[in-house]
């Protein structure tokens, strides 16, 4: 288990639930703890569902906007 960390993982969800914030949508858990440790806990294995995020958020320059160009002024 020390390879998965839910927080990095693209199945994580954060939910509203006060008593059970933490989840992950492959499995259905709605849990206080890592979801991880939980399917460890219950099944005797670790989590196989874990798929590292993508986190390329907009690293195209092209998107990017400058808005200090006179020409937006």
């Amino acid at each position: 288990m020390a390879n998965v960390n839910c927080l990095k993982c693209k199945y994580y969800i954060n939910t509203w639930d006060k008593y059970a914030p933490r989840g992950c949508s492959v499995y259905g858990i709605k849990s206080a703890q890592i979801p991880a440790v939980l399917v460890k806990r219950e099944s005797g294995d670790d989590c196989l569902s874990f798929e590292l995020k993508n986190n390329d958020r907009r690293k195209d320059d092209s998107a990017k906007v400058d808005f200090n160009d006179p020409k937006y002024w």
